[in-house]
């Protein structure tokens, strides 16, 4: 997964997202929920970073299983073997909405874990031909980011120094933290602009992002195996 081009990755990844939103199928949410962690398996990922997101994911899955279990159709009435809250129904309803997120989730994980930011944003310019300026921006707000977790980490020092212990989104915090980053935004934009930046001009390209025929099969190949898991599952 990590050889394949970011670009080609990203649709491979989006097309069965937005087609899956159609259908409501709990045997191909699962399917696929399992299919993402098999290949990330094999794609040599740091299983600590997938966790540390999959912990969200599971806390939304199961409170969005047990609001589909309270809210359904049949709630009021007790439609199913049992009445209201376990009712058949409702544990459908929960099943489908919970195994949605983690199908959605599997897929974006699988994306995430296995793409170097930097490559998907050079890919956009190299191969779907994004604006050169809105990519630049893209990897300007990359850069910025360290500078910005170095600096949330020096105001928060400083509050502990007086004796202020604010929140972790205190405004005391960010509003700082913003101002920061709109100095730091104008100040590359006019270094930009003093080495000559030109957004229409003729560019060479430093890093040249390749692609394969594997490349331009991966999205064909997961819209086919959904496609596949709606016609038989």
């Amino acid at each position: 997964m990590k050889k394949i081009n970011p670009s080609w990755k990203l649709i491979g990844v989006l097309a069965p997202i937005v087609i899956l939103a159609f259908f409501y199928n709990i045997t191909l949410n699962f399917v696929i929920f399992g299919g993402c962690l098999i290949v990330l398996a094999f794609s040599k990922i740091r299983w600590s970073t997938a966790l540390k997101i999959m912990i969200p994911v599971a806390i939304l899955a199961v409170g969005m299983y047990v609001t589909g279990m309270k809210f359904h159709a049949g709630a009021n009435i007790g439609i199913g073997t049992s009445e209201g809250f376990l009712s058949d129904v409702a544990v459908e309803n929960g099943l489908q909405l919970g195994s949605r997120v983690l199908a959605f989730a599997g897929l974006g994980l699988l994306f995430v874990t296995t793409t170097d930011i930097m490559e998907l944003v050079r890919s956009l310019e190299q191969q779907l031909h994004f604006p050169v300026k809105f990519v630049y921006g893209l990897l300007a707000a990359f850069q910025i980011l360290p500078n910005m977790q170095q600096e949330y980490r020096k105001t928060k020092a400083a509050f502990w120094a007086r004796g202020v212990y604010p929140a972790a989104v205190s405004p005391r915090l960010l509003v700082p933290l913003m101002v920061k980053a709109v100095r730091w935004s104008e100040a590359l934009a006019a270094a930009m602009e003093s080495k000559g930046f030109d957004e229409k001009a003729q560019r060479t390209i430093y890093r040249r992002i390749p692609v394969r025929p594997v490349d331009y099969a991966f999205p064909f190949l997961t819209t086919g195996l959904l496609i596949l898991g709606l016609l038989f599952l």
